[in-house]
């Protein structure tokens, strides 16, 4: 069986997918193959809009199965290669994919917004208010997720899942601009432990 190929790279929402990628590499010997594809370029190509006719990455093939949309592809990928990262029933199926879309509706477009914004990056003009208006919304769901951690210590309780990969992996890009979450302890605590799992600085290696 070919290795999966997943299209995209470190830098992008790719690299959601290739730390979880990472993380099944080093539990249960999965076997994957990086397409470095970059989102400015590569991804607008016709070669690439075959593949992702929305013109983003990641996406995957899995030996002629395509996939798109980074978090869609952890749940595909974490069920085929099994191991601790895998939902181990129904209930915690349904609870990784309500965490994931969480992840995607409240905290992905606020994050975004403050990221492209911040001198690090600059790919849009700072706004003092839009930047405001972003970290206030943010609050809501920052405090939804505080009180979840302060009662478990991973998002589907004890052990570490795909659920935490996918959460964490869209509050990556706020390492970039050193977001202040001291005043929510249990989400410091709890994101500074995922970000420095091995495997996700082997997937910003690659």
């Amino acid at each position: 069986m070919s290795a999966v190929k997943i299209y995209g790279t470190p830098g992008s929402r790719a690299n959601r997918t290739l730390w979880l990628a990472e993380e099944l590499k080093q539990e249960t010997g999965f076997d994957y193959q990086m397409v470095p594809t970059h989102f400015m370029d590569d991804a607008k190509k016709p070669e690439y809009l075959a593949i992702n006719p929305n013109g983003r990455v990641p996406a995957m093939d899995d030996d002629g199965y395509i996939l798109f949309e980074s978090l869609a592809i952890n749940l595909y990928l974490v069920k085929k290669a099994g191991g601790s990262l895998a939902p181990k029933d129904l209930h915690e199926e349904g609870k990784a994919i309500q965490w994931s879309m969480w992840a995607l509706t409240e905290l992905e477009d606020a994050f975004i917004a403050l990221l492209v914004r911040h001198p690090k990056i600059a790919f849009m003009p700072p706004d003092p208010k839009i930047e405001a208006d972003m970290r206030l919304k943010l609050e809501r769901p920052l405090k939804v997720l505080e009180q979840h951690l302060s009662r478990n210590s991973n998002m589907l309780g004890d052990r570490f899942t795909v659920a935490d990969v996918n959460v964490a992996g869209v509050m990556s890009m706020s390492q970039i601009m050193d977001f202040d979450y001291s005043p929510y302890p249990s989400v410091s605590k709890w994101f500074g432990a995922c970000m420095a799992r091995p495997a996700v600085a082997a997937s910003r290696a690659l």
